[in-house]
């Protein structure tokens, strides 16, 4: 009788975790760090940067046997249903006046062009043209330059839908 009780014990627990993969998962970050491709921008070159989310966390939704279920964080398709909580904003600014209509600390979303990866696969376009709610990880690029050449730092801001708000800034970046 015990080893039946054990058993029963061991399979419905078990089922908990495994049946975690077959629902969505999702995961979580405490921070961002921003990264640049290359500081160093040669004249006809463009600025490629972006950013990492620091401490990703993978959770897994509950699942209902009746039973206090399990929260997982099982390796099956890691984050495969996208951030738990999704971005509302992202807003990149710099330092230093980039142009007459982008002073210092003005946002310069317009400027950025973006290579995103998406639930659906990956989207492609200004960063004003997309949703920042469908956006899991983007690559970001200026083509133009700042007017005076003047070296800049850029701050990266992300906003996500439970309020929490995390920004990094870049090193510094010279343009040649």
């Amino acid at each position: 009788m015990k080893k039946k009780i054990l058993i029963a014990f061991f399979v419905l627990n078990l089922a908990g975790f495994i049946s975690c993969c077959g629902n969505l998962t999702y995961y979580d970050y405490d921070g961002i760090k921003t990264k640049v491709d290359n500081p160093i921008v040669a004249e006809n070159d463009s600025l490629s940067f972006g950013y990492r989310q620091v401490n990703r966390n993978y959770m897994a939704a509950k699942v209902n046997l009746n039973y206090d279920a399990a929260y997982a964080a099982v390796d099956c398709d890691k984050g495969s249903g996208g951030p738990k909580y999704p971005l509302v904003r992202i807003s990149v600014t710099s330092d230093t006046d980039f142009d007459e209509t982008h002073p210092a600390g003005t946002e310069l979303n317009d400027l950025i062009y973006v290579r995103a990866g998406t639930v659906e696969g990956i989207a492609e376009g200004r960063l004003t043209d997309l949703q920042p709610s469908e956006i899991n990880y983007l690559y970001m690029y200026i083509n133009e330059r700042p007017a005076d050449n003047m070296p800049q730092k850029l701050t990266i801001e992300v906003e996500k839908s439970n309020g929490e708000i995390y920004s990094d800034t870049s090193q510094e970046i010279v343009w040649e």
